[in-house]
């Protein structure tokens, strides 16, 4: 017998309605947690969500469910995807780190240089 609650996630997603999607695909992995193949769907939409919300949250998402599908016994093809989407998450979250890192500093730059602007003044 099939998952009903992974079936109905891939195709929810593949109709577009991606939040339906991801509630079926974390029912299915609450029903069987041991299905591989459960993370790797899930892993799937995690990454369209990101694409859809840009929320960084949602990266650290992608990194648990690829890690927890790794620890599921995973057939080879399996396994191969779910490293590859683990390099992935970590590379993605580094990235956003470096970039907000990059515009903190920037903010410290302007902050800097209004500060140290001459201020005139007007003693009459």
């Amino acid at each position: 017998m099939g998952n009903f609650d992974l079936e109905s996630g891939k195709r929810l997603i593949a109709e577009g309605d991606l939040v339906e999607g991801l509630r079926c695909l974390l029912a299915s992995i609450d029903q069987d947690p041991g299905d591989p193949a459960a993370y790797v769907e899930l892993w799937k939409a995690y990454e369209a969500a990101w694409h859809e919300s840009g929320d960084p949250l949602v990266l650290d998402q992608m990194r648990k469910v690829a890690v927890a599908g790794l620890k599921r016994g995973p057939d080879p093809l399996q396994e191969r995807f779910l490293r590859d989407a683990l390099d992935r998450s970590d590379a993605l979250l580094a990235a956003v780190q470096q970039a907000e890192q990059e515009a903190e500093q920037q903010a410290e730059q302007e902050e800097s240089r209004r500060t140290r602007l001459p201020v005139i003044r007007n003693d009459d």
